[in-house]
């Protein structure tokens, strides 16, 4: 009884250090999401706009360049996504043969984690600029005339570079979630599989799939719903005329004409929408996941 006193008494000393930071951080976060919900209602005392309508949504969902940043956005999303999850899948499944001897290739898999994302868009765009790195290697080997023959894969119209700086981040991500089911839930089953006779096909089919595709999935979601709200990457190496939705919502804001400024509140809560609902989803997979496991 005294222990359970104890730790109760530890758990409101610790939970009353962490409440100031968490009201202010969110308190914040609360504040934002309020004022960029009613600013985005058409209400902006500065500018005269007193009444709350959907003018701005009506507005929006009838536009040409929403739709066409919305698509956009979602196919960088996608296709980054898609990409990190299978090389992360072909990384796990081969490290996890090197359990003991390959602690110098789980460091190599995982050093990048701490590396921000503007860090790698910036080594992106310096090693595949047009006037980058390997631009001048290429040029310098004779295999191009001269460095703007070199093809446009960073600012382009295609988010060539945004998909590949997402990639390069993201890998470790989801081959660090991967991995861990595969080093402690599928060895055992494997192993009794194989001894009834069972092939590999047979145990990737009924054993190492099934358990990995719970993390795959969490950790694939995650790595969606951040490439989809991202700004940074798509700020330094995304194209002017091509924006994804937090660069449109980013354009409008600093429109000097503020009423375009509940526009950009507009597009901002799409995308908060948006990432709530893949949150769900997480939840829902990840968490579910978790509590069968357990």
């Amino acid at each position: 009884m005294f222990y359970s006193k104890s730790k109760s008494i530890r758990l409101l000393i610790s939970a009353g250090m962490l409440f100031p930071a968490v009201f202010i951080v969110g308190g914040s976060f609360i504040a934002g999401l309020i004022i960029c919900g009613i600013q985005s209602l058409d209400y902006f005392p500065l500018i005269g706009k007193r009444t709350l309508s959907l003018h701005v949504y009506i507005g929006i969902f009838q536009s040409a360049v929403f739709y066409r940043s919305l698509i956009f956005s979602l196919g960088i999303s996608l296709v980054a996504t898609v990409l990190a999850a299978m090389i992360a899948v072909i990384l796990a499944l081969w490290l996890r043969k090197y359990v003991r001897q390959g602690g110098w290739l789980h460091f190599l898999l995982q050093f990048n984690l701490p590396i921000p994302h503007v860090v790698g868009a910036i080594a992106i765009l310096i090693l595949f600029g047009q006037s980058g790195l390997i631009s001048r290697l290429t040029y310098w080997a004779g295999f191009i005339q001269q460095p703007s023959q070199f093809p446009i894969l960073v600012t382009d119209q295609f988010g060539i570079g945004i998909v590949l700086e997402y990639v390069w981040k993201e890998v470790p991500f989801i081959a660090v979630s991967v991995l861990s089911i595969l080093k402690s839930w599928t060895v055992p089953y494997e192993k009794q599989l194989q001894l009834l006779g069972a092939n590999r096909w047979q145990r990737w089919r009924f054993v190492t799939f099934p358990f990995m595709l719970p993390a795959l999935l969490s950790s694939s979601i995650i790595v969606f719903a951040y490439t989809f709200g991202s700004f940074e990457v798509p700020y330094i190496l995304g194209s002017v005329s091509m924006p994804t939705l937090p660069i449109l919502a980013y354009q409008a804001y600093l429109n000097p004409d503020l009423t375009y400024r509940p526009e950009s509140m507009a597009i901002n809560t799409i995308i908060t929408i948006i990432s709530m609902i893949l949150v769900i989803l997480y939840i829902k997979w990840g968490g579910g996941y978790a509590a069968k496991r357990h």
